[in-house]
């Protein structure tokens, strides 16, 4: 029997009561949509799926993004993955084996321990993100998610007004950058795939009233502030944003599912020991379309 079970008042729940190996009707596809508008973030434990299944499920939310991996910095080399809707987030190279301290993959991975919010820097952004546990670390590696609404509710009506209409500038490249990624060596040909993209910084959804902030990362700067200006006010939200409130912190286990609404949630993974496997893979569904109506630069 389909249960949803909150973990928080009103952000995050567990969902049980399901057999997501077979592709979902279209009455679980409802229910479980509603249940991600509702509470941001859905774990599901107890499903092994394999690729093809998970891309099922995620399809159910709507249509599937490629993975930047797939696209862009690992278009011509082998992936571990065999569909390009899915993104590797894992340790592991194309062979199963842990990958070497240099590799050009794990140096990006690190990025995926900053607070961000997934595809924000693609004209159209992430709707849901699907990510599929089969091995996880025995110490570390959990992933943290911050309400982004309850964010927005606790900014003072003056602030709220100032941040109303604002655009961010959302650039991939420039939040590698920030764990080490030497931006020098980007060969040209990949900052033409995905250059930087604008996006609001306070979204209104769409089955609902509810207002969130929207941060990620990958913001570069915020249009019509001063560098110095951007930088104090993007520090002072991050800090709001992801304080021990607003945030839950999902411990792995095998055969996990967890969604997540990016609209309203940021998340982020938490450092482990790089000499156990990791093998994790997430579907992105897209979402409706750009969150302004010029997203180019």
């Amino acid at each position: 029997m389909f249960e949803v079970t909150p973990v928080n008042d009103g952000f995050v729940a567990e969902v049980s009561g399901v057999d997501l190996s077979q592709p979902p009707s279209e009455e679980l596809s409802q229910r479980l949509r509603a249940a991600l508008d509702e509470y941001g973030v859905l774990v599901i434990p107890d499903q092994p799926l394999a690729e093809a299944q998970q891309l099922q499920v995620a399809a159910a939310f709507g249509p599937l993004e490629i993975s930047v991996g797939a696209s862009v910095y690992n278009a011509k080399r082998p992936r571990r993955l065999g569909h390009a809707q899915l993104s590797d987030i894992s340790n592991l190279d194309e062979a199963g084996k842990i990958l070497d301290a240099g590799d050009i993959r794990r140096l990006i991975n690190l990025s995926n321990q900053l607070w961000h919010t997934d595809s924000s820097f693609k004209k159209t952004p992430a709707y849901a993100s699907l990510l599929s546990a089969q091995e996880v670390v025995p110490v570390g590696g959990a992933t943290e998610f911050a309400d982004m609404r309850s964010a927005w509710d606790a900014l003072d009506a003056q602030t709220q007004a100032e941040l109303e209409n604002r655009v961010a500038i959302h650039d991939y490249f420039y939040s590698r950058s920030l764990t080490g990624f030497d931006l020098d060596g980007v060969p040209p040909e990949w900052r033409e795939m995905q250059p930087p993209v604008r996006q609001v910084l306070v979204r209104k959804h769409r089955h609902g009233q509810r207002k969130s902030l929207y941060l990620a990362s990958h913001i570069r700067a915020i249009e019509g502030m001063a560098e110095a200006q951007s930088v104090a006010l993007l520090d002072r939200l991050m800090r709001h944003a992801t304080q021990p409130s607003f945030v839950y912190r999902h411990r792995w286990r095998v055969n996990d599912l967890v969604i997540w609404d990016n609209r309203s949630t940021m998340h982020r993974g938490t450092p482990f020991d790089g000499k156990y496997r990791r093998a994790m893979r997430r579907a992105t569904v897209q979402d409706i379309g750009p969150t302004v109506a010029d997203a180019a630069i």
